[in-house]
């Protein structure tokens, strides 16, 4: 045994070197959904991640929402309960356009 480590510490050590498809084979997720949810953790507010680990929203509509600041992900995601699931995808559509709306008239940056 060398220095100081337990005969169980080489497994752990060994998880954080997976490969992705690894990490997907172990979780039964596609490598599509790995590297989806990997841009939702970077580019979402805590919130918004919250939501993906319970499954209250799924991925796809989570990388839509992630395409905002956190701000505008906070106050979309605060709108979410008042609206039924399956009306969500509308309703960030509606947000998305009001957006590129401002962003053409020069009111938001």
């Amino acid at each position: 045994m060398s220095a100081g480590l337990h005969p169980t510490a080489a497994p752990k050590c060994a998880r954080v070197h997976q490969t992705a498809q690894q990490i997907c084979d172990e979780a039964g997720i596609s490598r599509r959904m790995f590297f989806q949810g990997q841009k939702v953790r970077r580019d979402g507010c805590a919130e918004l991640w919250a939501l993906i680990v319970s499954g209250d929203v799924p991925m796809s509509l989570a990388l839509a929402v992630a395409q905002f600041d956190h701000a505008s992900q906070r106050l979309i995601l605060a709108e979410f309960p008042t609206i039924k699931s399956r009306k969500r995808a509308e309703f960030l559509e509606l947000v998305k356009l009001a957006h590129a709306q401002e962003l053409a008239n020069g009111e938001r940056a």
